[in-house]
């Protein structure tokens, strides 16, 4: 080898170390951080979701499909809040409760399976009856002839 030859680096020397571990970082249902709230452009009517902790009055969302904007107003704050803490905090009592008297795992396992399918539906319903700032809302009966 010259000495203007540099020496092929070595392939023990681009290993990770040894302390470093290259497991994924495990999901915690229960963090807040995790959760997704589903939403409803008010524009083109298409679905799009969001992190859940960003969801608070008065910020704006920007739908991925048609760029319009989605500003939830205090009202479906706290029902989204509400939903959210409710369905989680049961959860965790069933949890809590199954592990205290030693029931079956499957069956808990099968139980929160059935109750988050209907979580989701409710969120997916909450979605959809959602009138988040600046949706406009047809009157009906003799509220529309004068306005």
């Amino acid at each position: 080898m010259t000495p203007d030859e540099k020496p092929d680096p070595s392939p023990v020397a681009d290993a990770p170390p040894a302390n470093v571990s290259m497991a994924a970082p495990t999901l915690d249902e229960f963090d807040p951080r995790t959760w997704v709230v589903p939403l409803v452009c008010k524009d083109c009517g298409k679905d799009f979701s969001v992190p859940y902790r960003h969801v608070q009055a008065g910020i704006v969302f920007h739908c991925p499909h048609c760029r319009g904007s989605f500003v939830p107003t205090s009202t479906i704050h706290r029902e989204v809040h509400d939903a959210f803490t409710e369905f989680y905090a049961a959860r965790q009592r069933d949890r809590a409760e199954s592990a205290r008297r030693g029931d079956d795992a499957a069956a808990l396992a099968a139980k929160q399976a059935h109750e988050l399918e209907e979580f989701r539906a409710r969120l997916n319903t909450l979605a959809h009856a959602m009138n988040p700032a600046g949706k406009l809302i047809r009157r009906k009966g003799l509220g529309a002839m004068f306005s």
